[in-house]
């Protein structure tokens, strides 16, 4: 099983030409499950990690961005809003 670590961005867009945040992540993947483990990069102070919750609970929907790819992920807490757990969204 492979397991690599890239650095990202996880973006929350309230629409197509807004995006709320934009933050810098290491993810790391299993090439085969379509999760990816999220840990900031750097980490957030409080009152970031509070805005980003505030975003997911409000909705789950981000977009994990790389170099040369995006993909749309749902977030959720996993050991806090430190690390989180983000699974592809599969394309209609």
């Amino acid at each position: 099983m492979d397991r690599y670590e890239k650095t990202a961005h996880l973006e929350w867009w309230a629409n197509p030409s807004t995006c709320l945040a934009r933050i810098p992540i290491k993810a790391t993947a299993t090439a085969n499950t379509g999760e990816w483990d999220a840990v900031f990069s750097p980490p957030l102070d409080h009152d970031l990690r509070e805005n980003l919750k505030q975003l997911i609970d409000a909705d789950p929907c981000f977009t994990l961005r790389f170099d040369t790819s995006a993909v749309e992920v749902q977030a959720e807490d996993f050991d806090g809003v430190d690390h989180l757990r983000l699974t592809v969204i599969p394309e209609l």
